[in-house]
């Protein structure tokens, strides 16, 4: 027994202390349990949000929200300017939202052209007593860019305000041009844009440019890439002359130009894509300059269009970024020669003012973000016949 060598006293005072610490312990084991029990249990208060950031009591009276759609241009819609950053264009709409509360309200904005277009969506908070304008510009769909002939569509605008269920709604009657429409604006402002004309991967410029190596001694269009003693400017005129010579041989005739329908005819031109000229055969002189335009970037080279009043011509640099330009007015077709038509360019030029003469040069296009229109394609079998060898 482990007490056995000690005294009764001894034992009863070491029994005394071995109960005390054990008593102790066990206490002090239950009362830390308990707090940390309970600690896990209770949940710990959040903060409370700023006055400004808590969520009104009410949200705003909808009699205190105005709405105001125009439309700008007509309700006129050109699917060449459409995301061309035009400089003289308009949204489809400008919609104007006037809160006259004390509180801010949530809108949530929704804009599409009925079968034309993708819904515009977006969410605005108009701040109290503040007046938001919005431009409406729905992205346009493929078929537009299709579309031959001015239509009429509908265009939907609705705005909700989540908070009072309060709905704004209206329908406006639009026009959808067709794609070949150009609005030039004032003064030629949007004269760029025809960049967009300038197909060079269209079946048929490439069917044309085919047609133009068949014609070139030693049958290759290297554009500028030059060949040891060989002369480049020399060679970029023998290349434009072998288009030239393609085309004279698709036996283009000249037409004025196509009327346009809608509230600015007069700074509205229906320009033929490439591969409609070389269908039909016929173009007047933006067509063709166009057409040849677009051959000559085929071949990485840069062209430019000339643009004088009443008239249209083109050109191709060169060298790449020369100044010397080499200019052919196409309207000689189908008779003339190219000497011919080098020679009638520049007689625009001698009889011209400068100030008159407009230039568009396609590189410098492109590099702004002007590019051939979307969804552009010709029908492999019209253009195999347009530009068939004559036998």
């Amino acid at each position: 027994m482990i007490f056995s060598g000690l005294s009764a006293k001894a034992a009863r005072v070491l029994a005394s202390v071995f109960m005390t610490t054990t008593f102790g312990l066990a206490g002090t084991l239950g009362w830390g349990y308990f707090f940390v029990h309970r600690l896990a249990l209770t949940p710990i208060p959040e903060p409370g949000l700023p006055a400004k950031m808590k969520p009104a009591s009410s949200p705003a009276s909808p009699l205190q929200v105005h709405y105001n759609l125009n439309l700008p241009g007509r309700g006129e819609i050109f699917p060449a300017l459409a995301g061309a950053r035009a400089v003289d264009y308009w949204p489809v709409a400008v919609l104007n939202i006037a809160n006259t509360a004390s509180k801010p309200v949530l809108q949530i904005i929704t804009a599409q052209v009925e079968g034309w277009s993708a819904e515009l969506r977006q969410t605005a908070v108009i701040g109290p007593n503040e007046v938001r304008t919005f431009n409406l510009d729905p992205e346009l769909l493929g078929n537009a860019y299709q579309n031959g002939e001015i239509r009429q569509a509908m265009l939907d605008v609705d705005v909700k305000d989540p908070g009072s269920g309060h709905t704004f709604a209206q329908q406006r009657p639009v026009f959808i041009h067709g794609a070949s429409d150009l609005y030039w604006g004032r003064k030629f402002s949007n004269a760029q844009l025809v960049a967009r004309w300038v197909t060079p991967h269209d079946d048929a410029v490439l069917q044309l440019v085919s047609r133009a190596e068949r014609i070139i001694p030693g049958g290759r269009l290297r554009g500028y890439n030059q060949v040891p003693g060989h002369n480049l400017e020399r060679d970029v005129r023998a290349q434009a002359r072998a288009v030239f010579t393609a085309l004279k041989q698709s036996h283009l005739s000249y037409v004025s130009s196509i009327y346009t329908f809608g509230n600015y005819p007069g700074e509205t031109q229906r320009i033929r894509l490439p591969h409609e000229t070389l269908n039909l055969s016929n173009a007047n002189c933006i067509d063709v300059s166009v057409v040849f335009a677009s051959a000559m970037e085929n071949l990485g080279m840069q062209p430019v269009i000339v643009i004088v009043p009443g008239h249209a011509f083109v050109g191709v640099k060169l060298a790449p970024e020369s100044q010397h330009v080499l200019y052919v007015d196409l309207t000689v077709l189908p008779e003339g020669t190219f000497l011919e038509a080098v020679r009638r360019a520049q007689g625009w030029f001698r009889n011209t003012p400068t100030n008159e003469v407009l230039t568009v040069d396609i590189g410098a296009a492109r590099s702004l973000g002007v590019y051939p229109m979307p969804g552009i394609s010709s029908p492999k079998n019209q253009v195999s016949a347009a530009l068939r060898n004559d036998q």
